[in-house]
């Protein structure tokens, strides 16, 4: 009986120094300006924007931000404004007063991961990437991404619609993600492959049946270019459902 009455008691005390702590951390906010803003990217994040764009981002969103004490901003609405730069996944906004000696600084810091591409689109009129999720991101002057490239004239709405889903299987598996580099998509929608491997010309067709269409590839290269050679064909036709037919030189 008298454990648990000091247990409880404990407990209590526990609280009362959290809550205290609470009190004085929010005093602290009251007092302390807005003096440092500071953007943190995530080592593994892709960089179309970097730490200077994302604080002007940040400025833009509240043009009065070091005028205020830190418990004057609202960090959530300042995420919300920020999240609309489609480049950006994740973003939190939090309060950090650092010193000692009653001399405290107050900073704003921002954390952010940025989208990770799948693929970029390029055709006459644009260039840009998408995600898995068909977001889009805007290409970057400064910025590059070693990723499966579609050029030719594929927009925007086929991209998303017709041709990520290929883009993504191509992704997930080692061997084709390895093998194919670029998407050449004509005016009618169909797509040549360029691989690294072997300089033929690739007719797949529509971006549909791409699973078994690149089955039928690579059953080609295991069984019949060892024994005639990655470049005794000249082209290879996928666009028929359970065909592959070939071009000699």
């Amino acid at each position: 009986m008298f454990k648990s009455v000091v247990n409880i008691g404990l407990f209590g005390l526990l609280i009362t120094l959290v809550m205290i702590g609470m009190a004085f951390s929010s005093g602290r906010l009251a007092k302390v300006n807005c003096d440092e803003l500071v953007v943190l990217i995530d080592d593994d994040s892709p960089r179309f924007i970097d730490e200077d764009e994302i604080a002007r981002l940040v400025k833009k969103a509240d043009s009065k931000l070091f005028e205020k004490k830190l418990n004057e901003i609202n960090t959530e609405q300042l995420e919300h404004e920020l999240k609309k730069e489609t480049t950006i996944r994740e973003i939190e906004i939090y309060r950090r007063i650092t010193g000692e000696d009653m001399d405290f600084k107050g900073k704003l810091i921002v954390e952010v991961s940025q989208r990770d591409p799948i693929v970029r689109i390029r055709n006459e009129k644009e260039d840009f990437y998408l995600d898995r999720e068909g977001v889009r991101i805007p290409a970057s002057q400064s910025f590059t991404s070693n990723v499966l490239l579609a050029n030719g004239h594929p927009d925007e709405k086929y991209a998303r619609e017709q041709l990520l889903p290929l883009v993504i299987f191509i992704h997930e598996n080692e061997f084709w993600n390895a093998q194919i580099e670029q998407l050449q998509v004509s005016k009618e929608g169909e797509v040549i492959l360029s691989t690294l491997v072997g300089d033929q010309l690739i007719e797949f067709g529509k971006p549909s049946d791409y699973q078994l269409k690149l089955r039928n590839l690579k059953a080609l290269y295991e069984q019949a270019f060892p024994k005639m050679g990655w470049n005794h064909y000249s082209k290879i036709n996928l666009k028929y459902t359970n065909q592959v037919v070939c071009t000699k030189k």
